[in-house]
């Protein structure tokens, strides 16, 4: 057990956020870091993994039509199972959906090697959010494949793991599980990697490899280049929810309108001006 008091300003330090989905792929998706990176499945799955390997994070479609698919890590375990690890800073409408398309493309990936159903491996999906997705109030919950009525599980080959940032709180600072201590190394400034980084020597292994990347002139300016990236992103996507506004209020005066309501009354509907009003009237 660690006592650590997380910074809840925005995050600073001369270290690279490894919210940022670029920085996650460079940190876990670095065959280097491969034991780093099984340390923080293990504190995630219910079963203990001892192998794993990294594969290519490109999925073809199975048509030439399809749509490729590029995950931020995938993981092959001893076993044969697939395991997709994604960061997601922002989320968006069909989040979720493609989401679990990832994971179906990676389970109808195995179709090239187990030719008989019965020889398919599970397909896991890991989910961390740097937003609030979920009603639940654990910040790790899982998801299979159940009956709605006794839960009973109709297959195993599905599973899904959805870890929220925001929702990780530390009782009186107090991190007591490895899953816990890695969420906050995530998310955490330079200060909370540090202490962190005091207390484990897991932790202390992350911290010196976030801090190479950090020191790499190349990796800092892709991780730049993909935050300024999401930025313009999310701004298109409010100047779009914006112009929707104000081509539905639009519709809304003209249908007034043309039902011979006075402006002042459409004015009080819709919270225009007259001025306003009479400027969409004119473009009728």
């Amino acid at each position: 057990m660690i006592l650590v008091k997380e910074r809840h300003d925005t995050y600073s330090g001369k270290l690279l956020d490894l919210r940022n989905d670029y920085v996650f792929k460079a940190f876990f998706g670095d065959k280097r870091n491969t034991e780093l990176l099984l340390k923080f499945l293990n504190s995630i799955l219910d079963v203990e993994l001892h192998v794993i390997e990294l594969t290519d994070p490109h999925i073809e479609g199975n048509h030439p039509k399809d749509k490729k698919s590029i995950m931020d890590v995938r993981v092959r375990t001893k076993d044969g199972e697939q395991i997709n690890i994604e960061m997601q800073m922002e989320g968006h409408r069909a989040f979720t959906e493609r989401m679990y398309m990832y994971m179906a493309k990676m389970y109808v990936s195995q179709d090239e090697v187990a030719k008989e159903y019965t020889r398919y491996k599970r397909a896991i999906q890991i989910i961390i959010t740097n937003f609030e997705l979920l009603k639940e109030k654990e910040f790790h919950n899982v998801y299979k494949i159940t009956n709605q009525k006794s839960h009973s599980i109709f297959t195993t080959h599905f599973e899904t793991h959805v870890l929220e940032l925001p929702k990780l709180k530390e009782e009186n600072g107090l991190l007591t599980t490895e899953l816990e201590k890695w969420l906050l190394f995530l998310k955490g400034d330079q200060k909370v990697k540090e202490e962190l980084a005091m207390e484990s020597t897991t932790m202390r292994e992350a911290y010196e490899e976030i801090e190479r990347l950090s020191q790499n002139p190349e990796t800092k300016r892709l991780a730049e280049y993909r935050e300024r990236e999401l930025k313009d992103i999310q701004q298109r996507e409010y100047d779009a929810r914006e112009d929707g506004k104000e081509k539905e209020k639009k519709e809304v005066v003209i249908k007034m309108y043309g039902e011979d309501l006075p402006t002042e009354l459409i004015s009080k509907i819709t919270g225009l001006t007259l001025e306003e009003i009479s400027e969409i009237i004119k473009s009728i």
